[in-house]
C-alpha cells in the first residue's frame, strides 16, 4: 500500500487524492495551497491531515503527487531537497502536461525515483467522482528504470498510459490546449453568434455539430473539415465577414483567426488563386474594433 502526499490541492489534486484511495494507496498528507483548499480536501478523504509545511507532509509518504500549477513545480522540489525531504524511499511525480523531468531533477539527485503523468481530460471545479479518470489517456515520462510504477500509477487509477519523450512534451500540451481550450473557445463564439441570430436555443445545434466535427477531425484530419473555405466558396466568406463587421465587429476577428487556422491545412486541396483571396479576406482587419 503506497502512502501518499499531495502537494497541491486544487482541482485535479483532490480529484486524484480520492481517486487514490480507491487503489488502496493512503492519503496521508495534504500540503500546498490556501488553508481553506487543504481543509476540503481532507474532508474527503479519511486518514490525511493538512499541513503548512511541505517536508512535514512528506515525511510519512512514499509516493509525492506534486500538483500544483507548472510554474510552481521546481519550487516546490527545490523547498523539500532544501529541507532533506525527499530520498530514496520516494516516487517524486508531477502531473503538468507542458513539463518534463527537468523540473523534478533536484528530487532525482537526491536519490528519488522521479515521473511526470499527465491526464488527457479536464477536471471541472469540485469534481471528486473517480470514475472520471477511468479510460482517459495519459503521457507518461521517466526513465526506463521508472517506467514500471509510473505506468502502474496510472493503470491503477483506470487510465491508459501513454510514453512521452520528455523533449516533446511541450507540442504534446500545445496540441491538447489547442483541442480542449481553442476548441472551446470556437464554440463560445459561435453561439455568441446563434444568440445574436435570435437562436433560443444554441446547444440544440452547437452539441450534435461540434461533437461529430471534433470526432470526424480527430479520426480523419484535414480531411474532414467542411464549411465554405474547405469548397473554396469565396462569396460567402466575405459574405460573413461583412456581416460581422457590421452587425458583431468585436467578434469579427475571432471568425478571422480561426478561418485562417481552417485555411492553413486545406491550402494544398484548394485553388492557389481562391485560397490566395480567402487568405486575403481572412487578414483583413477592417471593420474592426
Amino acid at each position: 500500500m503506497s502512502r501518499v502526499a499531495i502537494i497541491g490541492p486544487g482541482r485535479l489534486g483532490t480529484l486524484l487524492a480520492v481517486a487514490c484511495t480507491r487503489t488502496g494507496s493512503r492519503v496521508v498528507a495534504v500540503a500546498g495551497g490556501a488553508e481553506q483548499a487543504r481543509e476540503a480536501l481532507t474532508s474527503l478523504v479519511a486518514g490525511a491531515r493538512p499541513h503548512d509545511d511541505l517536508a512535514t507532509a512528506v515525511a510519512e509518504a512514499d509516493q509525492v503527487l506534486v500538483t500544483v500549477p507548472d510554474d510552481a513545480i521546481a519550487g516546490v522540489v527545490d523547498e523539500l531537497v532544501r529541507a532533506d525531504a525527499l530520498g530514496e524511499r520516494h516516487q517524486v511525480l508531477h502531473v503538468a502536461g507542458s513539463r518534463g523531468l527537468a523540473e523534478l531533477g533536484r528530487a532525482a539527485l537526491a536519490g528519488a525515483r522521479i515521473a511526470a503523468c499527465h491526464p488527457a481530460m479536464t477536471v471541472p471545479a469540485g469534481s471528486t467522482d473517480p470514475d472520471l479518470l477511468v479510460g482517459v489517456p495519459w503521457a507518461v515520462t521517466a526513465a526506463p528504470a521508472d517506467l514500471d510504477w509510473a505506468r502502474a500509477f496510472v493503470e491503477g487509477l483506470g487510465g491508459d498510459a501513454h510514453e512521452v519523450g520528455d523533449d516533446a512534451r511541450t507540442t504534446y500540451h500545445a496540441a491538447l490546449t489547442l483541442a480542449s481550450n481553442a476548441v472551446g473557445a470556437a464554440v463560445a463564439t459561435a453561439r455568441r453568434l446563434l444568440l445574436a441570430a435570435h437562436v433560443d436555443d444554441p446547444a440544440a445545434f452547437l452539441g450534435p455539430l461540434a461533437h461529430a466535427s471534433v470526432d470526424n477531425t480527430a479520426r480523419d484530419g484535414a480531411a474532414a473539415l467542411t464549411g465554405p473555405i474547405a469548397r473554396g466558396d469565396v462569396g460567402t466568406v466575405r459574405a460573413h465577414l461583412e456581416r460581422l463587421a457590421g452587425d458583431l465587429p468585436e467578434l469579427r476577428a475571432a471568425y478571422r483567426h480561426l478561418g485562417l487556422a481552417t485555411l492553413e491545412p486545406l491550402k494544398p486541396a484548394l485553388d492557389p488563386a481562391v485560397a490566395a483571396e480567402i487568405e486575403a479576406l481572412l487578414l483583413d482587419t477592417d471593420g474592426e474594433r
